[in-house]
């Protein structure tokens, strides 16, 4: 029996600690597992807390930088203003948060959050100028990192007095918005002058282009003649009808639409409106420019290599410097008159109201199509953001069975034979009208340079 009872109590002790084992392992996992979760809490309300901010508002200032910029001429001091008091607040927003972040969140001392945040936000503001140099119509500024800087250095100086009640700190602020208020206050007076006329233009365009030697003056001669005989033919030239419909294309060749080839494709020298890769302001408008290079250099048969279009692209924005005061959006009617005028292109002609199959009959007889262009519309990806408001490029063929365009397109290095769907191009066609913001409002104008020697 005591045998049997001390089987018994073994058997018992031996159930009960069985029993025990499984549930301490459970609740020490429930407490590792509470420890977790703890952990992934905190690492996402700190994420939420301090690192959201940050990245928040470096998006809100990429994502701005991204947008196509105004031409420079229509930036009023009012504007120069608004946009630097929009940098003042960008970035004194970035650097109190990062203040914070290095502050409060990662509990350093207070004078190495101060320089953290300082120099992240001047890093962020070079990163940033540099990003808008991709960017259609806008330009990195060394002085807009200039006014980031003084605007992180304000605010962070106005955070270090409400932890340390140092009042150098209230001094030094005061002196960062003395810089700043200078800056600006600079930056609108040259806006202002820069709207006072064609003179301070034509300054301020002969310091974009430079006059480097080193330039090549392709048709000086040319066109100081060409200037010489303008001026006695201005009179003709307001007689003439440059506007030809579309429906009497040819008198000597008349070409039925069913005989049309299905495909047209003329060997047209390209080139991109910036041959360098160089994208400053007069690269980004040099789309006229670039068209009316390819016309001519397809009409006299020759080559187009890189030192060469950036000659003719330099020498035609002189020219145009000199006639007209800037070099800036043409219509079609302008953009005539400097092909004739600069280049000598006497076979050129303006189109109007015009179909598709208008073109074609056109491309048909050898004759390619400079167009103008709502640039957004065509929604190419490879120009910079949204594309240009304003564009110009070359019809150099069309191939029915792809229902394609092809063209000669000078906003992209890939623009070569670039094809457009037919409708999405004809659809996008609008002459400039002198308004931008009303581009899809424009004439539906092209001018066609006739080379009748490459008729089918």
């Amino acid at each position: 029996m005591k045998g049997l009872k001390r089987i018994n109590k073994g058997i018992g002790n031996s159930s009960i600690e069985g029993s025990y084992l499984p549930r301490k392992f459970l609740i020490e996992n429930s407490i590792v597992f509470k420890f977790e979760m703890r952990k992934i809490v905190n690492k996402f309300y700190f994420f939420v807390q301090y690192l959201a901010p940050v990245f928040a508002i470096a998006g809100v200032i990429f994502y701005l930088s991204a947008q196509t910029g105004m031409d420079n001429w229509l930036i009023n001091p009012l504007e120069v203003i608004l946009r630097k008091g929009a940098h003042f607040l960008e970035y004194s927003l970035l650097s109190l948060f990062l203040w914070r972040l290095f502050f409060k969140g990662y509990r350093v001392t207070i004078r190495n959050a101060f320089w953290f945040s300082l120099i992240f936000t001047i890093l962020y503001a070079g990163l940033d100028e540099l990003h808008q140099l991709f960017v259609l119509n806008r330009t990195g500024k060394v002085i807009d990192v200039v006014v980031d800087f003084f605007s992180a250095f304000v605010t962070l100086q106005m955070l270090l007095y409400l932890v340390k009640k140092n009042r150098k700190n209230i001094l030094l602020s005061l002196v960062g918005v003395i810089i700043l208020i200078g800056i600006v206050s600079v930056m609108s007076w040259q806006s202002y002058n820069f709207s006072k006329g064609k003179e301070q233009k034509i300054l301020n365009f002969k310091e974009i282009i430079g006059t480097k030697e080193e330039t090549v003056d392709l048709f000086s001669d040319e066109s100081e003649k060409i200037d010489d005989k303008s001026n006695d033919n201005n009179d003709d030239s307001g007689e003439q009808k440059d506007s030809v419909k579309s429906d009497n294309i040819d008198d000597k060749v008349v070409v039925d639409e069913q005989q049309l080839p299905k495909k047209i494709d003329w060997k047209v020298p390209f080139m991109v409106q910036s041959p360098f890769a160089k994208w400053d302001k007069l690269h980004e408008e040099a789309c006229e420019e670039a068209s009316l290079i390819m016309l001519k250099y397809y009409n006299i048969d020759k080559k187009l290599d890189k030192q060469t279009a950036e000659n003719e692209i330099q020498n035609i924005v002189k020219y145009q410097i000199k006639k007209y005061g800037d070099f800036y959006d043409t219509d079609m009617q302008i953009t005539k008159e400097i092909g004739e005028k600069y280049f000598g292109l006497s076979n050129l002609r303006i189109i109007e109201d015009f179909e598709i199959v208008d073109l074609k009959k056109e491309l048909v007889q050898g004759n390619i199509i400079l167009i103008p262009i709502a640039g957004q519309e065509l929604k190419n990806p490879y120009f910079s953001g949204a594309g240009p408001l304003y564009h110009n490029l070359v019809i150099v063929g069309y191939d029915d069975e792809k229902n394609v365009f092809i063209t000669n397109d000078p906003g992209t290095k890939r623009g070569e034979k670039y094809k457009y769907k037919q409708e999405l191009l004809y659809n996008a066609i609008h002459d400039f009208s002198g308004d931008l913001t009303r581009m899809s409002k424009g004439a539906k104008k092209a001018i066609v340079l006739v080379a009748e020697d490459k008729k089918l």
